[in-house]
């Protein structure tokens, strides 16, 4: 994984930085660290992302439109400035039915 494609000490706004690329998931890494990981995604319309079962949790932000987000088979419907954890272990994905962008940070414990 690359380090981080963001200055330190440097402001930036993600909704204005990240710019949706057609028929794909656009994602960038604002921190790699050892335990975290800080990453932008950026959905256009009808691409999905599956996360495997994974050791991990995962924190995940809409900043900007609307998800589907799948955990264990139980829909949830998210939109601008909603937020769910995802649970260490299990099977998830995140479906665009518009167009959106999010922040996911992945703790290892």
């Amino acid at each position: 994984m690359e380090p981080g494609e963001f200055e330190e000490l440097k402001t930036f706004n993600l909704a204005d930085v990240l710019e949706y690329s057609s028929n794909e998931i656009v994602v960038k890494n604002i921190i790699v660290k050892n335990n975290c990981i800080i990453q932008a995604f950026v959905f256009d319309f009808g691409k999905v992302q599956s996360f495997e079962e994974s050791p991990y949790s995962r924190f995940i932000h809409i900043i900007e439109g609307k998800a589907e987000m799948v955990i264990n088979n139980n829909s949830t419907f998210m939109q601008m400035g909603d937020s769910i954890i995802v649970p260490a272990y299990t099977f998830s994905s995140i479906e665009a039915n518009h167009k959106f962008k999010m922040i996911c940070t992945t703790i290892k414990d």
